[in-house]
């Protein structure tokens, strides 16, 4: 049996809610517009979503974005979450 993976601190937004720029990195890798009602979804819940092989989630909190890896390959998905910071900062 899996075990449930950890969240990782993707990045802040000092002094802002962070569900804009959470917003803003999941439109970007879902092209077809994710907004399916889903958007309250990324508030401590997690939206999931694929990208080149791996399947993540992004989550935020308040100042924080977070993301998980659920499957794919470990150094893909290293690869994604620095595209992803850079999109952050």
């Amino acid at each position: 049996m899996e075990t449930q993976r950890e969240w990782e601190l993707l990045g802040s937004t000092p002094g802002e809610y962070s569900m804009d720029a959470a917003s803003k990195l999941v439109a970007s890798l879902e092209r077809d517009g994710w907004e399916r009602g889903s958007r309250g979804d990324l508030v401590e819940h997690g939206i999931e979503l694929q990208k080149d092989g791996c399947t993540f989630q992004i989550m935020c909190s308040y100042e924080d974005i977070f993301v998980r890896r659920i499957s794919g390959n470990r150094a893909k998905y290293y690869e994604i979450c620095e595209q992803l910071r850079q999109g952050v900062t």
